[in-house]
């Protein structure tokens, strides 16, 4: 079963890198490793979820589940995946339509297993993406920071437009609240619980991002792109992937991290950031 939350704390003996939707592209994650010279016996590394699909190494990449230094939240694909091939003991039953939906996002890898793979996954694989939680939280205070697949954002109920006589005379209370981004005393399960959709799957907030009104901040890493709305009170910062981009994305408190890694093209690849380097670059340090 998921834990909604999990909370570790701050790494006092190594550095903590965040990495984007990996999906199946081991060999990019193992040349950044390298790269930046991680360590795993102080190193940790955070991913923001889908580990598995369209890349060439699935399988590959979900067992790194087993490792001490990796950490991961559950995003879209891990769902899907566990729609298709619920683990062991889980009362969730496979959903009609759940293979035709991973099939269409690359999840084609799950029909090619042998019957060693599969007995891994069902034994040993399938558990643990079924305990990944929704939300990481490293560190207490001023100094944590959050990791999520998509975005924090409630799910609070449409909102009704009201009628033109009610525009006019302000009467009517059938404007409801909309949806809103949570902070950080909101994060706890019972509202977490009702969060779990846009967390896996919302891509409303990356939505509002206006290039045009927007600035760039060139790093190491590529460009950033920061928001007019970089920062929402309340809220740590929090790293999120879910929508590939040309570029890391600052809105909200989010920082996107997804370039599209199994695109393997001039405008995509896997990030793996230095959390302190980013605090670095937007002067939070």
């Amino acid at each position: 079963m998921s834990t909604l939350h999990k909370k570790i704390p701050a790494n006092t003996r190594g550095r903590d890198f965040i990495i984007g939707d990996l999906h199946g592209c081991l060999d990019l994650l193992e040349a950044e490793m390298a790269r930046q010279q991680f360590d795993p016996s102080v190193d940790r590394m955070l991913s923001v979820g889908d580990l598995a699909d369209r890349g060439p190494s699935s399988v590959a990449c979900l067992r790194l589940l087993n490792e001490p230094w990796f950490h991961a939240v559950r995003g879209n694909h891990e769902d899907m995946l566990l729609g298709y091939l619920p683990a062991p003991g889980s009362p969730i039953k496979p959903s009609p339509g759940a293979g035709a939906l991973l099939m269409r996002n690359g999840g084609q890898w799950v029909d090619a297993l042998s019957r060693d793979e599969l007995v891994e996954m069902k034994d040993v694989i399938l558990p643990k993406v079924a305990a990944l939680p929704y939300v990481v939280t490293v560190g207490e205070g001023g100094q944590q920071f959050h990791i999520a697949h998509a975005e924090l954002l409630t799910t609070g109920p449409k909102e009704e437009k009201p009628s033109f006589w009610q525009r006019l005379t302000g009467s009517g209370n059938n404007r409801q609240e909309v949806r809103r981004v949570a902070t950080d005393n909101m994060l706890d399960d019972t509202l977490l619980a009702t969060m779990t959709e846009p967390i896996m799957w919302g891509r409303r907030l990356i939505k509002e991002v206006d290039t045009a009104t927007s600035k760039t901040l060139e790093t190491p890493q590529g460009p950033l792109l920061i928001s007019q709305n970089a920062y929402n009170p309340g809220l740590s910062l929090t790293y999120v992937g879910h929508t590939p981009l040309p570029q890391m994305t600052l809105h909200a408190s989010h920082m996107y991290v997804d370039r599209g890694a199994y695109l393997r093209n001039e405008n995509s690849g896997l990030l793996m950031l230095d959390h302190q380097q980013v605090l670095g670059w937007l002067g939070l340090g």
